[in-house]
């Protein structure tokens, strides 16, 4: 990626501020209810749910409250110990896993192909090769 960890890091007021502004409220209600939507016709029993660039865990925060295991991944530390302080805070710590990693070169123990939603919000416009990224990132399908 392009962009360093530490961008990531010093910007995490500036969009945790954003996040609790009506705006990004909206962003995260219309997006749950959208993931709901879909997530209902893959199966009865929880998910396995890889979250990419998922930052401090607003999607999967949503998600685990659902019942779904999510696996967060993210380039910078600061915004990966705010989800697990978020999960933590939540009750959701059996749900939520959080590995620091770049999302064009995933670990191997991610891609063995038991996801069975990936997530990629907040991810395309920070990468230099979009299919590239997308064939990485949808490979533990």
């Amino acid at each position: 990626m392009p962009e360093t960890p530490e961008k990531f890091n010093t910007a995490m007021t500036t969009w945790q501020e954003w996040q609790e502004a009506p705006w990004g409220r909206l962003r995260y209600a219309i997006a749950e209810a959208n993931l709901a939507r879909h997530l209902v016709g893959l199966g009865g029993g929880p998910l396995r749910i890889l979250d990419v660039a998922g930052g401090d865990g607003g999607d999967a925060m949503r998600l685990a409250n659902r019942g779904h295991y999510v696996t967060i991944v993210d380039y910078a530390p600061a915004m990966l110990a705010a989800a697990t302080e978020r999960a933590s805070a939540a009750g959701l710590t059996e749900l939520i896993t959080c590995v620091q990693a770049d999302v064009t070169a995933l670990p191997a123990d991610l891609t063995d192909g038991e996801f069975d939603v990936v997530l990629c919000h907040n991810l395309l416009q920070y990468v230099d090769d979009v299919p590239g990224t997308l064939t990485t990132v949808l490979a533990p399908l």
